[in-house]
């Protein structure tokens, strides 16, 4: 299985095999949230959220991706914000 970052670059050139990867990707975080629901309302729930997904594939801006250890130092600095003095 292809890593997502390759996905959503091939999904932004409209190759509808790894927008459908994508969507499979996230299928059983999906389904297993989709429990907490009523049995009416899961499929409705589920096609939005398909369309919210194919949304944030061409907003998502692959450029301010950060790198491993600027993400540590920020929710390093995040944590110490939080902290009580």
């Amino acid at each position: 299985m292809d890593c997502l970052m390759t996905l959503l670059i091939q999904a932004r050139e409209n190759d509808k095999n790894a927008m459908e990867s994508i969507i499979v990707k996230f299928n059983p975080k999906l389904q297993k949230s989709l429990y907490q629901t009523t049995q009416q309302d899961r499929n409705d729930l589920k096609q939005e959220i398909h369309l919210k997904i194919i949304e944030a594939v061409y907003k998502y801006d692959l450029e301010t991706v950060p790198g491993l250890w600027e993400f540590i130092h920020t929710k390093e600095d995040e944590d110490m914000l939080l902290q009580p003095n």
